[in-house]
């Protein structure tokens, strides 16, 4: 078996404690696709100022939705890899399946020299993100030229492809409408259904970052799935971070007027995290949800991410068979 497919998402700390959570931010927050200020004022800020005191404040955070297995990140994209190799099995599929994060371990420059020390000359490099973006999937593409550039001999004979997105991949969409259909049966049909992305500066948006179109496109075509109109469901952006003007509407602005709205009973799902993490489960379950609590809202259910759901395991089988960059 000479075919690999890694599956890559953003990243986590190894330990929720200061230390480690200064390390990894330092390495996400370094990185020029994701902060894109003057590099020179931007390093400064972040090594005299920001990683003094954030790391601290995050920590707290990541130890709220830490597991007995460590960081659910790692854990739910461990377990799909697990999933896939098992499925790789059942159906004969001549694929192996490895997990590599793009920031933190187990690291992608890792995981890529030990999977072609192992014998593997075709790699399928798969974001876990199903919408485009400069800041996380072509960051990853951008660290795999650079590993490669450095090393040029080492990859001779490697042919590296990778998948650029997966928003209106039909399994996709239909394991997305799945898990809302399941919430719904089980609690019944709220007065709207939020579908709530990771936000980026509104100052990012040009012809290369076709993001805040996919994420509209990936809800609209899962709210067609469900027989949503366009009044029992909306789009709102979440994780602002900075002054900046980042792309509307915020998600927190929605939870204080949706009550004043008469809209109080709300479910709550992030089409755009293919795991929950911790902006998942503390940031939605819990600080959204006591947001619109307390501005009146009366019921907020927050519906988990695809995670290891056979419907998804099955749409990310078929995903990375279509994998559209040629990377090496």
């Amino acid at each position: 078996m000479s075919k690999l497919t890694i599956l890559i998402n953003l990243g986590t700390p190894d330990q929720p404690f200061e230390k480690e959570v200064r390390t990894y931010l330092k390495e996400f927050l370094s990185d020029k696709y994701v902060i894109r200020l003057p590099r020179l004022f931007w390093l400064t800020l972040l090594n005299l100022v920001i990683l003094r005191t954030r790391p601290k404040k995050s920590a707290e955070l990541y130890r709220k939705v830490w597991t007995k297995w460590g960081s659910p990140l790692l854990f739910h994209t461990y377990a799909q890899t697990g999933h896939l190799r098992n499925l790789a099995n059942s159906i004969k599929e001549e694929t192996h399946f490895d997990t590599a994060m793009r920031y933190g371990n187990p690291s992608i420059k890792k995981i890529l020299y030990k999977s072609i020390n192992d014998g593997y000359k075709e790699i399928t490099i798969l974001p876990m993100f199903p919408q485009y973006s400069t800041t996380t999937t072509l960051s990853i593409f951008e660290l795999i030229r650079s590993i490669i550039k450095k090393d040029k001999s080492f990859f001779k004979n490697i042919t590296i492809k990778a998948v650029k997105d997966f928003h209106d991949n039909s399994l996709y969409i239909k394991s997305c409408a799945s898990k809302i259909k399941e919430a719904r049966e089980r609690l019944g049909n709220p007065d709207k259904l939020l579908f709530s992305f990771h936000g980026i500066p509104e100052s990012y948006i040009c012809d290369d970052e076709p993001y805040q179109m996919q994420c509209l496109s990936t809800a609209s075509l899962i709210a067609k799935e469900l027989n949503l109109d366009h009044m029992q469901y909306e789009v709102a952006f979440q994780s602002r971070f900075g002054k900046a003007e980042w792309i509307k509407p915020y998600l927190s602005s929605r939870l204080e007027e949706l009550p004043k709205e008469g809209i109080k009973n709300i479910h709550v799902f992030c089409p755009g995290f293919s795991s929950d993490c911790l902006e998942t489960i503390d940031e939605i379950g819990r600080e959204s949800k006591e947001e619109f609590l307390e501005n009146g809202g009366e019921s907020f259910e927050f519906i988990p991410c695809l995670n290891s759901d056979d419907s998804f395991i099955n749409a990310l089988m078929d995903i990375q068979k279509q994998a559209d960059i040629r990377i090496l």
